[in-house]
């Protein structure tokens, strides 16, 4: 990952990889899984991550993420753009995180 502060939510176990954000320039926040592979980096525009905040706070996976048969999620913002790939259980932690509210101040 980048110089940039990143922050899993406090439902991730210590030392596990988990769903990563960061605050990026004009309000975008940047999302990374540490397990993932290709080291793929997602920026959210600030409405869509409030579209994605909404989406999880309702328990629906946001628009561009889909679910695998093997259950790895995949998640992306544009058809052609990087996917970031986790696993369920990190996305569920990832999720509650959203659910208590401890990403809402990264956003401007």
């Amino acid at each position: 990952m980048s110089e940039a502060t990143w922050k899993k939510s406090s439902f991730c176990g210590e030392g596990e990889s988990c769903i990563h954000l960061a605050a990026g320039d004009r309000g975008t926040i940047r999302l990374t899984e540490t397990s993932d592979p290709s080291g793929a980096v997602l920026t959210l525009a600030p409405t869509t991550w409030r579209a994605w905040q909404e989406d999880i706070r309702l328990g629906r996976v946001p628009d561009g993420g889909e679910t695998g048969p093997d259950g790895t999620l995949r998640l992306r913002t544009h058809p052609q753009g990087p996917v970031v790939t986790t696993t369920t259980p990190q996305w569920e932690a990832f999720a509650a995180g959203v659910r208590a509210g401890e990403f809402d101040r990264l956003a401007g």
